[in-house]
């Protein structure tokens, strides 16, 4: 259910999903700094929007309870001083359910979250053996699996009845418990956002393919320096969010 449809319940529906177990699903946008002009601007109107529905969402299915958050480490304060450090429009949304009464769950168990980071690197590094490459794709989906449930474990033993927890996911598709209602946060800035940096790419693959082109054709003045070819391999490179 997303958080448009719950204002259009009738009062025996709204009743039921206050006493109900639920959880707030809202997309993780990570900031990226250096990005090109125009993303800081999408990236707060998004967290502005997520705000916004939120709230309007607890004044009818319950107010948050719990909160908790994929790739950060620890509880409570801790979890908060990591989400202000890497994402302040996240932390905006957080601290203000904290303020409320809202507890930030632990929910990453740091050795499984480690390795999953860590044999992902590997598979990232242009392996040359496919024995070793098949190995590491296997402990890879071996951690992801037992991550996978021991969030699912976090979620179902952490929400009790009827609250409310928000989750703030890079995933929109993650495990949710069983008997546990999920409404989508998904403001039109998400869209907006996605539209974008799709666009952005899309002229910046332009471009890639112009200087190839001129390349090709001899326009060149000359041969580049180091220093030239360095810079320009930097452009070159498409760029995503964080």
């Amino acid at each position: 259910m997303t958080a448009e449809e719950i204002g259009s319940i009738g009062k025996a529906a709204a009743g039921d999903i206050l006493a109900s177990r639920k959880i707030y699903l809202v997309t993780m946008v990570q900031p990226s700094p250096g990005a090109p002009d125009g993303f800081e601007q999408r990236y707060n109107d998004y967290w502005s929007a997520v705000e916004q529905q939120i709230s309007n969402l607890e004044t009818t299915a319950g107010t948050v309870n719990r909160i908790f958050a994929e790739g950060v480490i620890g509880r409570g304060d801790d979890a908060m001083l990591m989400v202000q450090q890497s994402n302040p429009g996240a932390h905006s949304v957080v601290r203000q359910r904290v303020s409320a009464g809202a507890v930030f769950e632990e929910f990453e168990d740091t050795d499984l979250f480690g390795q999953v980071i860590d044999w992902g690197r590997c598979l990232q590094g242009g392996l040359i053996n496919q024995t070793v490459a098949d190995e590491i794709q296997t402990k890879y989906t071996e951690a992801s699996e037992k991550r996978s449930k021991h969030l699912l474990k976090q979620l179902n033993e952490g929400i009790l009845e009827s609250e409310a927890g928000l989750l703030l996911s890079g995933d929109p598709s993650i495990a949710i418990p069983s008997g546990v209602e999920k409404f989508l946060i998904s403001p039109p800035e998400l869209d907006e956002l996605q539209r974008w940096v799709q666009q952005t790419n899309e002229a910046i693959r332009e471009q890639m393919a112009e200087e190839q082109a001129r390349s090709r054709s001899g326009t060149s003045t000359g041969t580049p320096t180091e220093a030239e070819q360095a810079d320009g391999d930097s452009k070159s490179e498409l760029w995503t969010p964080g």
